[in-house]
C-alpha cells in the first residue's frame, strides 16, 4: 500500500515507471543474507553486500545527489534573501489549513504505528492525499502552503505513531526508535505489554516529554527562521560542495566505511539519469526499505499455510488491503487513462 501511494505522488502522470522504479527497490532489497534460512543472496562475493544495502546512503545519493549535479551545470549567483516581515503566519492561513493539518496528523501517526515505514513515507503520502483534495494541485511544488502543512504534520506526528509499537510491543520500527529503546533498556525500562502494568506513569510522562519537544522545536524555528533564511546568500557554486561535504560525512558516520561512500555517489549518479529518464526515486527508495520486512513475512506466512494463497483471501484483515491494492492500482490506471485522454483532447483543438 505504501508503495503504491508513493507511486501516485511521484509518477501520476506515467504510473508504470513508478512501479518500475518501486520493484527495483524490491529487487535491491533483497541482496545480503536471506531473514529466514540465513544464506547469501546477490552479493557476488562482495563482503560489503553481504549484511544488504544501508538505506541511508541510498537516500542521501537518491536526494542529495542528483540536486547537486543538476545545481552545479546551472549554477546561479547569489540572490538576495526575501525579507521576513513576521514570523507568525497569517490567521486565513491557519484557518484554511486545519482540516489538512488535522488529516495530515492522523495520517502520520496510523503511518508511524506500522513498524518499519518511518518519517519520509508518512510525509509523501500525506503530501499526496493533500494534493488529491486541494481545489489548486498545480500549486504543489512551487512553494503551496498546503503542501508545506500536510508533509510536515506527518513528518511530525509520525514520531508519536511509531512509540505505539515500540512501547506497547516491544518493536522499534526505526533507527532512532532502536535507540531510544536501547536508552530504555539502560534505564531499566522494559518496553512491552508489561509495562503499563509495572510503570502506569511512564506512557503519559513520554507523551508529556513529545508536548515539550514540540513547543522547544516551535521556539527555536521562531528564533532561527530570521537567521536561516540568509542561507540564500550564498551562491550554489559554494553552497552545493557544502552540500556534498556533508552528504560525504552522514555517508560515512553510519559505518565508518568508504563502502557507503562510494555506493552513494554511484547511486547518487544512477539515480540522476533515472530521474531524467522519467522514472522517479522516491518508490525505489521506498521499495528498498519495505523489502525486508514485506519479504520476511510473506515467506513465513506462506510457510504457515503449506504454500497455500487462500489466507489473502480467507482473512478479513489481509483481503481488505488486497482489495484497497487493486483499488489504487484501478484508480492509477483510471487516472492515468483521463490524464492521456484531456491532453489528447487539448492538443487536438
Amino acid at each position: 500500500m505504501a508503495c503504491s501511494f508513493a507511486v501516485r505522488r511521484t509518477a501520476p502522470d506515467t504510473p508504470l515507471k513508478g512501479w518500475i522504479a518501486g520493484l527495483l527497490g524490491v529487487l535491491l532489497a533483497t541482496i545480503g543474507i536471506d531473514s529466514i534460512h540465513g544464506y547469501q543472496r546477490f552479493t557476488f562475493g562482495v563482503r560489503e553486500l553481504t549484511g544488504g544495502i544501508n538505506t541511508i546512503p541510498v537516500i542521501l545519493g537518491a536526494f542529495a545527489v542528483p540536486h547537486i549535479i543538476r545545481a552545479m551545470m546551472r549554477p546561479t549567483a547569489a540572490g538576495k534573501p526575501p525579507k521576513v516581515t513576521r514570523l507568525l503566519p497569517q490567521w486565513c492561513l491557519l484557518k484554511g489549513n486545519i482540516l489538512n493539518a488535522i488529516r495530515s496528523g492522523l495520517l502520520g501517526v496510523g503511518v508511524g504505528s506500522i513498524p518499519g515505514v518511518g518519517e519520509e513515507i508518512a510525509a509523501w503520502l500525506s503530501y499526496d492525499t493533500a494534493k488529491r483534495l486541494s481545489k489548486e494541485p498545480d500549486a504543489f511544488g512551487n512553494g503551496s502552503m498546503e503542501g508545506l502543512v500536510a508533509a510536515e504534520s506527518a513528518n511530525n506526528a509520525c514520531i508519536g505513531g511509531a512509540l505505539i509499537p515500540l512501547l506497547t510491543l516491544g518493536i522499534p520500527g526505526s533507527p532512532p526508535a532502536m535507540m531510544l529503546l536501547g536508552a530504555l533498556s539502560l534505564n531499566n525500562v522494559i518496553a512491552g505489554p508489561n509495562l503499563v502494568g509495572d510503570m502506569p506513569h511512564f506512557i503519559p510522562q513520554m507523551a508529556a516529554i513529545l508536548l515539550w519537544a514540540s513547543l522547544v522545536m516551535l521556539v527555536l524555528g521562531f528564533l532561527l527562521s530570521r537567521v536561516s533564511i540568509h542561507i540564500l546568500r550564498i551562491p550554489t557554486a559554494f553552497l552545493m560542495p557544502m552540500v556534498a561535504l556533508f552528504s560525504v560525512i552522514g555517508a560515512y558516520a553510519i559505518s565508518n566505511s568508504l563502502w557507503d561512500v562510494g555506493f552513494m555517489l554511484g547511486f547518487g549518479v544512477v539515480a540522476y539519469f533515472l530521474e531524467e529518464q522519467g522514472y522517479p526515486v522516491a518508490p525505489l527508495v521506498i521499495g528498498l526499505i519495505l523489502g525486508p520486512m514485506a519479504e520476511a513475512n510473506l515467506r513465513r506466512a506462506l510457510i504457515d499455510s503449506g504454500g497455500s494463497l487462500m489466507p489473502f483471501v480467507t482473512r478479513p484483515l489481509a483481503l481488505a488491503f488486497v482489495l484497497l491494492t487493486v483499488g489504487s492500482l484501478a484508480l492509477q490506471y483510471w487516472m492515468s487513462r483521463k490524464k492521456r485522454e484531456q491532453v489528447t483532447a487539448f492538443h487536438a483543438l
